[in-house]
């Protein structure tokens, strides 16, 4: 499993390229959970993600929920074809803004806080 973490306008953007299936999830979770702040802005780059499993998407979702009582928000970029169907037939995309790149999704952010 690899993340790669970078800021971009104050928005945590985490970069993956791994499996997210019951060996990566757990990590994936943990990694991602202690590096949330409260109140975090955060991009899920989802470019070179290789797999999702059930075991995936639960940990997409225990992440969510994390970040709603942390009072964080999380944004999806870049999630390719196959992926895209996964969310659409798990209904998981209601879960999620999702975004064709990160810079759109990094934008939506400034958007909202303008609101």
């Amino acid at each position: 499993m690899e993340m790669r973490f970078e800021y971009i306008d104050n928005v945590l953007v985490a970069h993956l390229q791994m499996f997210l299936d019951q060996v990566g999830a757990e990590n994936f979770k943990y990694v991602l959970v202690e590096r949330m702040k409260p109140g975090e802005k955060i991009v899920l780059d989802l470019e070179k993600l290789v797999n999702i499993d059930n075991f995936g998407l639960d940990a997409l979702l225990a992440v969510a929920q994390k970040a709603l009582e942390n009072e964080s928000e999380i944004k999806l970029a870049r999630v390719s074809s196959d992926m895209q169907i996964v969310l659409d037939i798990t209904k998981v995309y209601r879960v999620f803004d999702i975004f064709s790149t990160v810079e759109e999704a990094v934008k939506s952010f400034q958007v909202g806080a303008e609101k």
